[in-house]
């Protein structure tokens, strides 16, 4: 748990966390509005994006 923790703090990539967590929250966003307007299943949707941001935070912590 502490190399999880300095590899977070020690970060000097051109995409930090925060950074990581704004693109999510946009992109789900977006994506609830897009979803509302064309009638699509949200929770498919919403389970698509948690993948992919595991996958994304799998990514950097490896």
């Amino acid at each position: 748990m502490k190399k999880i923790k300095a590899f977070i703090s020690n970060e000097s990539g051109e995409i930090g966390i925060k950074q990581l967590a704004v693109t999510v929250a946009v992109i789900v966003i977006i994506g609830f509005i897009v979803t509302t307007l064309k009638g699509s299943f949200l929770e498919t949707w919403i389970k698509q994006v948690w993948d992919l941001l595991i996958g994304m935070i799998n990514n950097l912590i490896n």
